[in-house]
């Protein structure tokens, strides 16, 4: 269960400030913030670097010049993953932010219809088991509180870009299920937020006008090839089935994030990326056909 926790979950929002996010009127304000990077910008020459497994890093001067190399495969469905970011480390911008500021706008430009984001309301009409379950969870994640405020601004962002904005539906009946002896069984949690993530990314593309659907959450759910441990938390291969493979994982890494981290040094891609990098560059490390590690660069 150690390495489920370390991909623990979005901290809860107050239900206020997110209910403003998904019901203020969308706009296309963000289609014209201005000119982005051209896929040309990618050196002509990048790096790339093969391993044993064949993963392969290539270096990009930003994420969004990254982004759209990715996207010419058409994908139906982009789903993000993070590594999150704790108290130990807010004083980094996260890959939230970064996300938000740099990737969003081309994902609306290429046509992005939709976005379900891992983050769900609390309403405190459940009870002691909701209040329960929201305070051990914030006290496990250890998130910094300007998250609230990045996942909202997140929102709001696709939102006056045109974009349908979904989160979870918990009910009272997960909380239920979640809690057992007053505490949280993080295993039914990690498997309701699967199943609430599948539900919402199926959703969207059953709607009238959607065309690509975009996920953002922990970096676990998206996975197309989870490890077997962690097969049951992940929605990435039944998504993947359900629109005939048009399905990109992205994880989302910051460096400082990760770099201490060893269950994430141990991954094959970790290798290829440590040999790549470069200052100032993004690096994407292709992990398969359909699957990447995004690594933003140092923050300092």
């Amino acid at each position: 269960m150690e390495a489920v926790m370390a991909w623990a979950r979005w901290i809860f929002l107050a239900a206020a400030a997110l209910a403003a996010a998904l019901t203020a009127s969308p706009t296309r304000a963000s289609r014209d913030a201005g000119p982005l990077p051209s896929p040309r910008d990618a050196e002509s020459s990048p790096a790339i670097v093969t391993a044993p497994e064949a993963p392969r890093a290539t270096l990009y001067p930003s994420a969004a010049s990254a982004l759209r190399e990715l996207l010419k495969s058409h994908p139906a469905v982009v789903a993000f993953g993070e590594f999150h970011q704790t108290k130990a480390t807010a004083r980094i911008p996260s890959a939230l932010k970064r996300f938000t500021r740099l990737m969003l706008p081309v994902l609306v430009k290429a046509g992005a219809t939709d976005l379900v984001v891992e983050t769900w309301i609390t309403t405190g009409s459940c009870g002691e088991q909701e209040k329960q379950a929201v305070a051990q969870v914030e006290k496990t994640t250890e998130r910094p509180k300007h998250t609230e405020n990045e996942v909202v601004t997140l929102l709001a962002s696709a939102k006056r870009g045109g974009m349908q904005p979904r989160i979870l539906q918990i009910g009272c009946k997960d909380y239920q299920a979640m809690m057992g002896g007053g505490e949280v069984d993080f295993d039914r949690l990690l498997r309701v937020t699967r199943d609430q993530l599948e539900a919402q990314i199926r959703a969207a593309l059953a709607r009238s006008g959607s065309r690509m659907v975009v996920s953002y959450g922990g970096a676990l759910h998206n996975d197309l090839r989870p490890a077997a441990e962690l097969a049951a938390y992940a929605f990435g291969p039944a998504v993947s089935k359900a629109v005939n493979g048009r399905y990109l994982e992205i994880d989302l890494y910051v460096p400082e994030l990760i770099e201490n981290n060893a269950t994430i040094r141990a991954q094959p891609w970790y290798a290829v990326y440590r040999h790549s990098r470069k200052r100032g560059r993004v690096t994407l490390v292709r992990r398969s056909d359909s699957s990447f590690a995004l690594v933003f660069p140092r923050s300092r």
